[in-house]
This record gives structure tokens, sequence and C-alpha cells, in this order.
């Protein structure tokens, strides 16, 4: 396998460095990013933080108050459920503004619909508790 030349790798660190960013954001609600990006990065992305404080809260919740986790967990699985309404709305955009096959971006659609709905759900079940 060849190396990549070096002008090709910076274009990707590049590219790269602008996620996460409150711009990258902005672009992925306004359905601007690719409807691959905007499915993966938009809906799984940001659990690469969360998902590893939401752990650490919980401990020190469960040690300090025991009883209250299923509002923290009801609380995060509702703001997670809205988020992935907001990722959806660009998810839609990017994908009405693709050409090509849709029928992967319409199951990416649809998965997202499903998780938002699960999560609400779910969300609402653990802080009526």
């Amino acid at each position: 396998m060849q190396d990549m030349p070096q002008d090709e790798f910076d274009a990707i660190q590049a590219e790269r460095a602008k996620f996460f960013t409150p711009r990258w954001f902005a672009d992925l609600f306004a359905g601007r990013l690719s409807p691959g990006d905007t499915f993966w990065a938009g809906n799984y992305g940001p659990a690469m933080l969360v998902v590893p404080l939401l752990v650490l809260i919980a401990l020190f919740t469960a040690k300090i108050a025991p009883g209250h986790l299923g509002p923290l967990f009801g609380g995060t699985a509702i703001l997670a459920g809205i988020y992935r309404i907001a990722v959806l709305s660009g998810l839609f955009r990017s994908v009405r503004r693709a050409s090509g096959p849709k029928g992967w971006a319409r199951i990416g659609i649809a998965w997202t619909i499903f998780e938002a709905t699960l999560l609400i759900w779910i969300g609402l079940g653990l802080v009526q508790t």
C-alpha cells in the first residue's frame, strides 16, 4: 500500500478539525453536511463525550443521592431525543439535497425517528418514577 501524500493527509486533518465546533453543529442542523456525516457523526459523535460524562455524574449521584437516577437518566434521554429531532431536521435537508440513490438515507431517517421517539418515551417513563 502506497503512503498517502502529505497534502491529502493535511486536507483530511483540516476537515476533521472542523468536527464538533459550533459552526459544524450549525451546518449539521441546517443540512449542509453529507447525509452520511449527518447521520453517523450527528447522531453518535457527541455520545463519545456525553456517555462518559453521564456515567461519572450517575456514579456521583448514586453515591450522594441514592434513588434519584431515574430523573437524571430520564431527563438525559429526553434531551437526547430532542437532539435527535434536531439532527433529523438536518438529515431531511441533507438527503433532499443529495443526488443518487436514497435507500440508505431513508433507512437512516427512519432509524433516527425511531431513536428519537424511543428516547423521549423512555425518558418520560423514567422522569415519572
